[in-house]
């Protein structure tokens, strides 16, 4: 899989991703699943995503890339989020340049935004791959033209 990777530019999805889908041994989701926390108090005031087991076949697949071709594509809903992830990314994948991590807030868009980041950064279309664990979002990539993998995918 790795060989499919190299050359291309590479957008990652953060959390199911590059982190491991629990926070709090519990399942990504719990009491609040519209907006992906275990709670709106965890999500508005703890560390929640600050202390998530990053994934480490990723972050092998990550240290073999190019960093300037290495993206980040993630959502975000609260300030407090928006920092841990940054931190945890510098923690955890260092590789991956802080200009290349992009957060929205919407996962349906991500297909969108790879599709103008490409055509800003004058890049063609199938030289990009996007990674992500929302099958819907994976293929809405693929109707635009972009290829799609989910995690599994790299899992032996």
């Amino acid at each position: 899989m790795l060989d499919k990777l190299k050359d291309k530019y590479v957008f990652f999805d953060v959390d199911g991703t590059l982190s491991e889908y629990r926070f709090n041994d519990q399942l990504y989701g719990g009491k609040c699943p519209e907006i992906g926390c275990q709670s709106l108090n965890d999500l508005l005031f703890s560390n929640l995503f600050l202390n998530a087991r990053p994934l480490k076949t990723m972050q092998k697949i990550i240290n073999q890339l190019d960093p300037e071709k290495v993206f980040v594509l993630g959502t975000i809903v609260t300030n407090n989020e928006i920092n841990q992830k940054y931190k945890w990314l510098e923690k955890n994948y260092s590789i991956i340049k802080k200009e290349n991590i992009i957060f929205i807030s919407s996962t349906i868009l991500k297909p969108d935004v790879i599709i103008e980041y490409a055509k800003n950064l004058n890049i063609d279309i199938n030289d990009t791959i996007f990674i992500d664990d929302r099958l819907d979002v994976l293929r809405k990539a693929e109707e635009l033209g972009i290829k799609a993998y989910h995690p599994s995918s790299f899992t032996e």
